[in-house]
């Protein structure tokens, strides 16, 4: 479904991770994304998700599923950006508010 990365910064003080899933994701692709965020979130204060290679047909589902890891990364130093995520998604996260950040 996806690939990861995780860099560790010069400094030795932080760690970003980056998922990139491919395809439809709704439903289950949904969770496992999620689930697969949570983990990195709980080692990486920086998680990227580039939306690049999904469709995502139901917004609403998906801005509500990552409001949990949303909430995870939203201390200091840490962060949720997505990549690549369409006008109607970006849409959806700003309506139903959180801690994600969508990057251009």
């Amino acid at each position: 479904m996806s690939t990861a990365e995780v860099t560790l910064t010069r400094n030795g003080n932080g760690f970003t991770a980056m998922l990139r899933p491919v395809g439809v994701l709704a439903g289950r692709a949904i969770e496992r994304l999620v689930d697969e965020v949570v983990l990195m979130a709980q080692q990486a204060n920086i998680v990227v998700v580039n939306l690049v290679g999904a469709s995502v047909p139901n917004s609403e589902a998906l801005a509500y599923a990552l409001r949990r890891p949303g909430r995870l990364l939203s201390g200091p130093d840490q962060a949720l950006l997505l990549v690549g995520a369409d006008e109607n998604l970006l849409d959806e996260l700003r309506r139903q508010g959180g801690d994600i950040d969508p990057v251009n």
